[in-house]
């Protein structure tokens, strides 16, 4: 996208969330540096070959997919739903740094955010959501705050400590071993001292957006011309190829 509109979709942003528009500007910068750019790079290296292989190519085709052109975006779309997630946890990080002014300092581990309030500080481990979060996941956490804690207190520093939850409906605020836990409409409120950033928060993607469906373009188009190479012949799709592909 040309200069002129990543300046309109940082307006934008700073409208609709209340942030200064340096700080627009920043979570815009952030969007495509922690989410977008690296995503797209990790399409850029696709093959349909590659995508295909781990597909349920007997649920494609009883799903009514005829056409080249629908598998390949099928199956495209089923890899973007899997892979990106992961990809857009960062982005939460940077948000939370931006919204409360917090940091993470270098060699900070799994804590992800440091936030000074008066003569304490304030630890953060941010979770995109709660789907996966388990004993495991919640002892690591543990693990990581209470590591964090016993550095500042040698420091005399007092600490507070938190697991949040950047979306999902954990519905209340909890404490347990001394560590609140946040759902994500009490912590993005924590942060910004707004009851609704969660939600502006939400709109304020849907303006990024075409900063990310940007990048995806090209690698479909790629996709799409290696399937036609590869099993598809004037648009139709060859299963028996698709098959010994994914089964031998």
């Amino acid at each position: 996208m040309a200069t002129l509109n990543r300046e309109k979709v940082a307006a934008a942003v700073a409208a609709i969330t209340g942030l200064t528009s340096a700080q627009a500007s920043v979570l815009v910068q952030e969007f495509e540096t922690t989410f977008a750019g690296p995503f797209a790079k990790r399409l850029k290296s696709l093959h349909i070959k590659d995508i295909i292989k781990s597909k349920n190519p007997y649920l494609y085709r009883a799903s009514g997919i005829v056409t080249c052109e629908d598998l390949v975006l099928r199956a495209f779309n089923d890899y973007v739903s899997a892979s990106v997630e992961g990809y857009f946890g960062p982005f939460f990080e940077s948000v939370a740094r931006i919204v409360s002014g917090g940091f993470k300092p270098p060699g900070s581990g799994e804590v992800d955010l440091f936030i000074q309030t008066g003569d304490a500080v304030r630890l953060y481990v941010i979770k995109s959501g709660p789907k996966g979060f388990n004993s495991s996941s919640y002892d690591k956490a543990k693990r990581d705050l209470d590591s964090s804690e016993a550095k500042l207190w040698q420091d005399k520093v007092k600490t507070e400590k938190r697991i949040a939850f950047a979306y999902g409906r954990r519905s209340n605020t909890v404490m347990k071993a001394g560590i609140v836990h946040l759902s994500s409409r009490d912590f993005w409120t924590e942060l910004s001292g707004d009851e609704d950033f969660y939600k502006r928060l939400l709109d304020a993607c849907a303006v990024m957006a075409p900063l990310y469906i940007a990048d995806m373009q090209a690698p479909l188009g790629e996709l799409l011309q290696e399937a036609h190479q590869s099993f598809c012949e004037d648009n139709e799709i060859n299963w028996d190829k698709v098959l010994r592909l994914v089964s031998g």
